[in-house]
């Protein structure tokens, strides 16, 4: 039974020996199953349309003229440069491509890797690895949109091998996630973060004036000078850090990942604005696609999944996980 079951893992779509070997020597061989929740392939379907609507947008807004200048700044190319517009249309091709297999459900997780490709390169190319500025709080919008391709990937080895114990691939996608909000931590712990707390906010409240937006915005700014700014931007970079180690060593999440998703929706709709502007298809910068937190809000989808929160109100051993 066990050679017949070592086998079938090794037949597993996607399955890399070498790649698993290393995953699993670096203790990233699959979920411990005494956490982790009961769940079937067909639980995160809704998360895989879901994130293939996104990608369809985001291609749709790549296209855009706004887009296409804010591309060429950050190549440091013409606007009439024939070298832009072809790369424009072929990464829209690309990304377009990815988002149509993902939402038929149709050769996923060749797709995935290509998808992996594609936010590789416009975190490389179009966001200078982060882009890092004084006033940065995240390591770029690319990076969690690999972490997702990632969970994809993870998410369809279930179909032949149910068993999250032996998937590498999701502790991997969990892993790369913790990391992700541990060097957002890092750079929250900055002197510029903590000495201009309000500033993202009150940029926001500008970019939204006239919209309800800016008086939700408002009540943020009311709420966090009223608590001081500097506490807030503290207890935001310690909960942040919190959420990294609750990733990275997987205990806690079924805390820990609903705090994180709250805090993600926070600042996506405050800081970042809902993502916008929306306005004629338009992105906020070069290759921005959807905005940083809602990816992760959809990351943290995927984790809630695998470790259900609800399940602390139910009397299971394994909800102290």
């Amino acid at each position: 039974m066990k050679s017949a079951t070592q086998k079938s893992l090794n037949d597993a779509p996607g399955a890399k020996g070498y790649f698993r070997r290393t995953l699993a020597a670096l203790g990233m061989a699959g979920e411990d199953r005494t956490r982790t929740s009961s769940v079937r392939y067909a639980s995160f379907n809704w998360i895989r349309i879901v994130f293939g609507i996104v990608l369809i947008y985001d291609s749709w807004t790549s296209l855009s003229w706004q887009h296409k200048v804010a591309s060429a700044q950050a190549l440091g190319l013409p606007t009439s440069s024939p070298v832009l517009h072809l790369l424009v249309i072929i990464l829209a091709f690309v990304e377009l491509a990815v988002a149509l297999s993902i939402l038929s459900n149709r050769g996923v997780i060749p797709m995935s890797w290509v998808g992996i490709g594609y936010a590789a390169f416009v975190w490389i190319v179009f966001q200078h690895g982060g882009d890092f500025g004084q006033d940065g709080t995240d390591p770029g919008v690319a990076l969690p949109y690999i972490v997702m391709f990632l969970f994809l990937i993870g998410v369809e080895r279930l179909r032949t091998v149910p068993d999250v114990s032996n998937n590498e691939l999701l502790t991997l996608a969990r892993n790369g996630f913790g990391l992700l909000w541990g060097y957002d931590a890092l750079l929250k712990f900055q002197p510029y973060f903590l000495n201009h707390f309000t500033d993202f906010l009150t940029s926001a409240q500008t970019d939204m004036q006239g919209t309800w937006t800016a008086s939700y915005d408002q009540l943020f700014l009311v709420i966090t000078n009223a608590m001081g700014p500097h506490l807030v931007a503290v207890l935001v970079a310690l909960t942040e850090a919190l959420v990294a180690a609750s990733l990275i060593s997987g205990r806690g999440l079924r805390i820990m990942a609903p705090i994180g998703f709250l805090l993600s929706f926070a600042i996506w709709s405050t800081a970042e604005t809902w993502g916008g502007p929306y306005s004629l298809g338009v992105s906020a910068e070069a290759a921005q696609m959807f905005g940083t937190a809602t990816i992760y809000m959809m990351a943290f989808f995927y984790i809630m999944t695998l470790y259900n929160p609800l399940d602390l109100l139910r009397a299971r051993p394994r909800v102290l996980g």
